[in-house]
């Protein structure tokens, strides 16, 4: 397993080894290999990067962009980061060439064999606000916003309701496994 983990956000701490060992967790139970990056933010820069490249204007929990190649390249950033970081901050995050499009988020050829390559962008900020209205734990929130992008990168999706309900199923199942308890959409 190759990941990267980058936070840009300053709401709210976030323990890396912890978000490490889920995604380790979950890629065991799913028996898969990965590289990825879970890049966590904040509001502002998930709706940005939302109405960029899937062409919706507002913030959203979670983002997951599969990438075309099975390796993360060093050399080219999969997007131009001052999008979300500013140049101050700058970090290159590994990625293909590939442009990012709705057609690359989620879809199943981000599993290559056992690998799955990928990109998790979490809002902190949403995990921060949602944990409070269901009146759970912020980490669990989070928790539960990776293992849904991870379930995309495998190929689930929630665009149907029969879809959705196997997803959000399979979401509930790894999360208890890890000890979170959390409200899963049903």
């Amino acid at each position: 397993m190759k990941l990267e983990i980058i936070n840009l956000q300053k709401l709210c701490p976030v323990d890396k080894n912890r978000m490490k060992k889920i995604v380790r967790n979950v890629l065991k139970s799913e028996k898969k290999d990965a590289e990825l990056n879970v890049v966590f933010t904040d509001n502002k820069r998930i709706k940005e990067i939302n109405k960029t490249f899937l062409g919706h204007n507002y913030a959203t929990d979670v983002i997951t962009f599969a990438y075309h190649e099975p390796s993360l390249n060093e050399d080219k950033a999969s997007y131009n980061l001052d999008l979300i970081a500013p140049p101050s901050n700058k970090r290159g995050i590994k990625g293909g060439d590939q442009e990012r499009t709705k057609k690359t988020a989620g879809k199943k050829w981000a599993v290559r064999g056992n690998t799955l390559t990928g990109e998790i962008i979490i809002s902190v900020e949403m995990a921060k606000k949602l944990a409070q209205k269901h009146d759970c734990a912020v980490e669990g929130e989070i928790a539960l916003y990776l293992v849904h992008g991870l379930l995309h990168l495998f190929g689930y999706n929630d665009e149907q309701k029969s879809a959705a309900k196997k997803m959000h199923q399979r979401e509930g199942e790894l999360l208890s496994d890890l000890g979170f308890r959390v409200p899963v959409p049903h």
